[in-house]
């Protein structure tokens, strides 16, 4: 039996994959619980974090357990326009003072966490990848190394990202997802364009497309902070060709003067995952975290405050435990924590996503046009938030949807759809049992059964 007791060293050892916003976070947090932390990142210092913004809300950082980033880590997002796949309805959102968006400079940010993990003992290697994971009867022992080496530890924590290799090298036998499917999938890419001399500042600054062309995805454009920049971003669920870009990026050209010819920086084709998190994502041995285990919000693909968030329960969780700190009995608690705080809400935004991109053509611009989804539905979607009507809102809704009495009573089943997915989602049984979670597994995933 290995590892059965906190006072042994394997006990305190941890190996974190991935130096990015969750693995530094985690690094962060399980080093200052006096656990033995090295994180392996596969890219050199410079190339980790992209050079760009995301966003997040002022409270992530108290819930991630986090101090709050000093000012010149990032800027304040107060707005929205949502455009229906027609363009015949623009829907400008307000953010209050209270919800206040956070737009957060990666690569200084990312630097920011690593200063802090390092300052809590955690050691980083970068340039050095993590090849697998590697098991002994039916547990996480360690990983191998792209050189070969073997490393040993009693917990690996993946933040390897949706195409993690440790996850996908684990044994069969831990049931844990190894591929993402297309369908779970953003491709996507964001670029940065210079503004043209003497163009108008728009009156619509933050104008995000829904189901852009008509296609499964959305797309942006945003005003940089400095507003010497046009921020854009085009993507889709399943798969993008170049000429699907392009034709996306001509449209959004000719809907706003500020986007220019010269790229500034950014453009690559990235995967990103636009899903519920996984059914399972732990082992003995092993924690996935972060988009390695699909806890982006399911809306955006945005995920650095739900993995910070996991981040946080999971070193708690190894905290609190007395023996077989790394065991799946352990591990499983994290994971039903995590379900109960965000991974529920996520699952039934999830469910949305899919309804508005299976919806017919012209569904959602009546929907849009009619005010039938109000700015708080789009705006709470988008941060993950889960998504409800009141008995009066139901009433107002019936009234500007009746010409569409069908859709909206669609509308209605999926909501409530949705309230049943986040029950079930965010009540795991309370104690690790392999049948119970094999039962609330299934349970979970048959809503999104084809």
């Amino acid at each position: 039996m290995f590892f059965t007791k906190k006072g042994d060293n394997m006990s305190k050892k941890i190996i974190v994959v991935g130096a990015n916003q969750t693995g530094l976070a985690f690094a962060y947090l399980a080093s200052k619980r006096g656990f033995e932390v090295t994180v392996y990142e596969a890219k050199e210092k410079s190339e980790v974090a992209y050079d760009w913004t995301d966003d997040m809300e002022e409270s992530a950082f108290e819930d991630a357990g986090l101090p709050f980033p000093p000012e010149n880590l990032y800027t304040r997002k107060r707005c929205w326009t949502f455009i229906a796949p027609k363009k015949e309805k623009n829907v400008f959102v307000e953010i209050t003072a209270d919800k206040l968006d956070l737009s957060i400079y990666r690569r200084p940010f990312n630097d920011w966490l690593l200063t802090l993990a390092e300052n809590a003992g955690a050691v980083v290697r970068y340039s050095t990848k993590v090849r697998r994971a590697v098991a002994k009867d039916n547990r996480i022992i360690g990983v191998e190394l792209e050189s070969g080496d073997f490393v040993s530890a009693g917990l690996v924590a993946d933040c390897g990202g949706v195409n993690s290799a440790v996850r996908r090298s684990l044994p069969e036998s831990m049931k844990i997802q190894k591929n993402v499917a297309p369908s779970d999938t953003f491709f996507v890419r964001r670029a940065f364009f210079d503004r043209p001399d003497g163009t108008a500042r728009p009156e619509f600054t933050n104008k995000a497309y829904l189901k852009h062309l008509g296609e499964a995805g959305i797309s942006w454009c945003i005003l940089s902070h400095d507003e010497k920049q046009a921020d854009v971003l085009i993507g889709r669920v399943g798969n993008m060709s170049d000429a699907v870009y392009e034709n996306a990026l001509d449209d959004i050209r000719r809907d706003n003067a500020i986007v220019g010819r010269e790229l500034m920086k950014g453009g690559q084709l990235l995967q990103i995952p636009v899903r519920r998190p996984l059914p399972r994502f732990v082992a003995s041995g092993y924690a996935a975290v972060g988009d390695s285990a699909c806890m982006t919000i399911p809306m955006l693909g945005s995920g650095m405050a739900s993995g910070m968030k996991a981040a946080k329960i999971l070193a708690d969780t190894l905290s609190d435990s007395n023996c077989d700190v790394f065991g799946i009995a352990n591990l499983y608690r994290y994971q039903a924590e995590f379900m109960k705080q965000t991974g529920g809400k996520h699952a039934a935004v999830d469910m949305m996503k899919k309804w508005l991109l299976n919806s017919r053509d012209g569904e959602v611009d009546f929907l849009l046009n009619k005010g039938v989804v109000s700015k708080k539905i789009l705006i709470d979607a988008s941060a993950g938030r889960m998504v409800e009507m009141s008995v009066p809102e139901m009433a107002v809704a019936a009234v500007k949807g009746f010409a569409k009495l069908p859709l909206l009573l669609q509308l209605a089943g999926l909501l409530a759809k949705m309230k049943k997915e986040c029950r079930v989602a965010s009540n795991m049984p309370k104690t690790f049992d392999e049948k119970e979670f094999d039962d609330w597994s299934a349970a979970y995933e048959k809503p999104f059964k084809k």
